[in-house]
């Protein structure tokens, strides 16, 4: 993309004389822009490295609807929370025409820090801090109203079925043995089974992050967390964002990160097998997601016969793996 297309974007927000550093091409592609008194900014060009990654996150209603929830979202929280800047005309969104395609961005503040790393999720004392941080989350999601859902990705039954479905595409790629992702299918299946006998009701499902974890949690210099890249806010299951939470700790502190998550929100906590099944439904869900990405593919090939040997199947045989992984 070209100077003067990334200058004229940045210079619908109002931003003169912008420094504007690419960062990288993934979901979307990113840029951090700084402007002449040292604020800096995030610019987001919403088309993803790989057709297959694009979804409903990537069309204009569907980018609104994250953009107008992080509005309300900043200006309610007690989190640090990127928020979006408006047009000088006032929409949040920049759109022209590129390439014969429409091209959407958007522009947020930017926040200091770095990816959360392992040494830092080290203490108990972290673990209860980042399992409040999501029940806070989740608590602003059960009173937000917002239009336009079916413009937003849903973690739902289905979703987990399309999963299946995609990953079994793995086969022909030479990628995954056939028992294996028969095994993937088993396991999706009894999942899906638990979560009819869930329901869909208040306190199981709402509003979510949709993709939690050390990637899309950054650490400042004070030791102080944020949520980042709510590509795939939309509706699903609450436990959906607790089961990839669970993977940013070591497994002797995952107790302390639910019980902060269910003593800040004041309910009761979900059997076990419930939470290793949306573990498992995270896992499978990052193989469907970079199916088509190439870089990914000797990983995956050498760990899906471990998913499935050391997860899935005793998950299936009805044991413990919450404490595994």
């Amino acid at each position: 993309m070209t100077t003067d297309v990334l200058q004229q974007i940045v210079k619908s927000y109002g931003i003169r004389q912008p420094v504007i550093t690419y960062l990288r091409h993934s979901e979307n592609r990113t840029y951090r822009v700084e402007d002449l008194d040292g604020h800096k900014y995030l610019l987001r060009i919403h088309r993803p490295v790989k057709d297959s990654m694009a979804g409903l996150q990537h069309t204009y209603e569907g980018l609104l609807g994250e953009l107008e929830m992080l509005e309300k979202l900043a200006a309610k929280s007690r989190q640090k929370i990127q928020s979006p800047l408006r047009q000088l005309n006032g929409n949040l969104i920049h759109v022209m025409e590129y390439e014969g395609k429409q091209l959407n961005s958007s522009m947020l503040t930017w926040l200091e820090g770095r990816d959360i790393q392992r040494e830092d999720v080290a203490s108990i004392e972290m673990a209860k801090k980042l399992g409040a941080q999501i029940a806070e989350l989740h608590a602003f999601f059960r009173t937000y109203k917002s239009a336009g859902l079916q413009h937003r990705p849903s973690q739902d039954i289905a979703y987990n079925e399309r999963m299946v479905h995609t990953v079994r595409q793995g086969i022909e790629k030479g990628l995954f043995a056939a028992d294996d992702i028969d095994t993937i299918d088993e396991t999706i299946q009894l999942i899906n089974s638990r979560l009819h006998k869930l329901g869909i009701t208040a306190e199981t499902w709402g509003l979510i992050h949709g993709d939690l974890g050390v990637g899309n949690t950054i650490i400042d210099d004070t030791g102080e967390a944020s949520f980042i890249d709510f590509g795939f806010f939309g509706t699903g299951y609450y436990l959906t964002d607790v089961a990839m939470g669970t993977f940013m700790f070591p497994s002797g502190h995952r107790d302390a990160f639910m019980e902060s998550y269910y003593d800040y929100l004041g309910v009761q906590p979900y059997d076990l097998e419930l939470i290793e099944g949306f573990m498992l439904v995270a896992i499978i869900g990052f193989y469907a997601f970079e199916l088509g990405n190439e870089a990914f593919h000797d990983w995956m090939r050498e760990r899906m016969p471990k998913l499935c040997a050391d997860y899935c199947r005793p998950y299936l045989l009805g044991e413990r793996i919450f404490y595994k992984f």
